[in-house]
């Protein structure tokens, strides 16, 4: 074999006919190029992973239903599209250039959420432009003979179509048949428009059948390595009669196979797996073996994500159940990427993932397999009228005491969290208090209050200070608040992406709500009946609002 020019790109390829988007069973050809895209990469050498849209293929019914999500509307408008190019087919959402389109920007959509960017060919575009005309012309003018020697190697095969004709009147590319090829003329018939038609082969549209297609753009792209499903490698599969077609008429070209497994997915999983986990584990997941074919359900999902170490001496399932209580607490602030693994460690580890992403995917996971999700909350007017003046007292000095000792910049939230114990422990703080303290914090269950007061976000604890303070009738002047609030912004960190102008908004806004909740309060004697506390609870702000 020669030696590759460096500059020369090995052409890795997959493909997809993007007449929807699918769940994620899909994903594994495209994985699977991009793993060997990345490993070649590493010893060197010059890759570039190609998706091959096969959006000259026609749209079927059962393509159609899942394309629309089964909206009977959509499914009553379009079905008469179905067996014409999808690439001249309409967007059923209106908001692309045509139905093929709309789902190849989804796909892309899809693969660049796994950090996965291939440069798309589409076929519909290449055999417009002619690129294909040589090797339809050879099809062709070999009509009889590619047939006579394909039966003759392949134990009487006989392929049905070697070319697709588009039909000239109803467009429909699905229900032609040709009859005879002789003199440069085709004569076909076309089953749907039930007419009968003859063209000369330069002017025939159409495309070649799938199998003498994928020897046609090995040829036509130089394609290095293609990734095939176990099903199209078996005998008589694809690969083996495009290897002899391409041998035999189109050129030689013939790409190393990388071979991959089904993947089949319960029903309760599929179009879940993008939610609940980070794109290393999906992409783990596909190709850890890269020939096994894979029976994804709730359990066997679970047990990969009890294996998969996402810290060293972590799995991702341990961090839901262990650090996501914790972490999900973090403001953008103090979220870190984990940091000072060694490298005997980083080897013990199958990924190091950030823990703004693990929080993100992780809460996903953790509502799917346990109901729960973790992250900072507000309190309802139920909540703050909950508890006793005593009480409420004491919550207000131990959150007074967490914010006094995190002035300034945070250390170690550990360290803060021994602080905050030994503070409580020295006191005699009845158990109402951090029952109380926890409905406040919207946290049943999770770290204990020492912790939560050690790593809840400081504005936060701030605005639930003012809040309780507010609720026992110390209610401080628009000037105090804007004090406190620049106060509480001039404690952050200076690094981070949090905006200072924004969380003062935040601040002085929840103050505002809370001086109405207390209205409230005060005019029932703290005797809130369940309706009102319903109608009045706090949410917390949405970003950018």
């Amino acid at each position: 074999m020669p030696l590759r020019n460096k500059k020369t790109p090995r052409i890795i390829a997959t493909g997809f006919t993007t007449a929807l988007l699918g769940d994620e069973r899909t994903l594994r050809e495209f994985i699977i190029g991009d793993y060997v895209r990345e490993k070649l990469e590493r010893k060197g050498e010059n890759v570039v992973l190609y998706l091959i849209n096969d959006n000259y293929d026609p749209l079927n019914y059962r393509q159609l239903r899942i394309g629309v999500n089964k909206d009977e509307k959509l499914l009553k408008k379009f079905e008469r599209y179905c067996g014409r190019p999808i690439s001249e087919i309409p967007d059923p959402f209106d908001c692309h250039k045509n139905y093929s389109q709309h789902f190849a920007q989804a796909l892309l959509k899809r693969l660049h959420s796994l950090d996965i960017y291939p440069v798309i060919l589409n076929s519909y575009d290449a055999y417009k432009k002619g690129y294909y005309a040589d090797f339809i012309e050879i099809t062709f003018k070999n009509y009889s003979r590619i047939k006579e020697m394909l039966s003759q190697n392949f134990n009487h095969y006989t392929m049905k179509k070697l070319f697709y004709v588009q039909c000239p009147k109803c467009r429909c590319i699905d229900a032609t048949n040709i009859h005879k090829v002789a003199d440069d003329i085709i004569q076909f018939e076309c089953e749907r428009c039930k007419s009968d038609s003859s063209q000369e082969i330069a002017e025939v549209r159409g495309k070649l059948g799938w199998k003498l297609d994928c020897a046609a753009r090995w040829n036509l792209y130089d394609i290095d390595i293609e990734t095939f499903s176990k099903a199209h490698v078996a005998g008589l599969g694809s690969f083996d009669i495009s290897r002899f077609i391409s041998k035999h008429f189109y050129g030689g070209k013939i790409p190393t196979i990388i071979r991959y497994g089904d993947v089949k997915i319960s029903r309760e999983l599929s179009y879940k797996l993008l939610k609940i986990l980070p794109p290393e584990l999906i992409k783990k997941l596909f190709t850890a073996h890269l020939t096994r074919d894979l029976d994804l359900n709730r359990e066997s999902l679970e047990h990969f994500c009890c294996k998969f170490q996402v810290r060293p001496g972590l799995s991702y399932a341990d961090y839901v159940m262990r650090e996501l209580p914790k972490e999900a607490l973090y403001n953008d602030d103090q979220q870190k990427v984990f940091e000072g693994p060694s490298a005997l460690n980083i080897a013990a580890c199958d990924k190091v993932i950030d823990s703004k992403t693990l929080v993100a995917f992780g809460n996903s996971f953790s509502m799917f397999y346990y109901n729960k999700d973790y992250g900072v909350r507000f309190p309802t007017v139920r909540d703050i009228s909950s508890a006793d003046l005593p009480t409420v007292e004491t919550a207000i000095s131990m959150i007074r005491y967490a914010l006094s000792i995190r002035n300034g910049e945070d250390i170690d939230y550990k360290n803060n969290d021994s602080l905050i114990r030994s503070f409580i422990n020295s006191l005699d703080i009845p158990p109402l208090t951090y029952q109380f303290l926890r409905r406040i914090f919207g946290q049943s269950k999770g770290p204990s209050i020492p912790t939560l007061l050690a790593i809840l976000p400081k504005e936060y604890l701030g605005t639930i200070e003012m809040i309780l303070t507010f609720s026992i009738g110390v209610t401080p002047t628009m000037d105090d608040l804007s004090a406190k609030s620049r106060q509480l912004m001039n404690n952050m960190p200076q690094e981070g992406n949090l905006n200072k102008e924004y969380l003062e908004h935040n601040v002085l806004h929840l103050s505002k709500l809370t001086n109405n909740l207390l209205e409230v309060i005060h005019e029932t004697d703290k005797n809130i009946s369940s309706d009102t506390s319903d109608s009045y609870t706090l949410h917390r702000m949405p970003e950018g609002s």
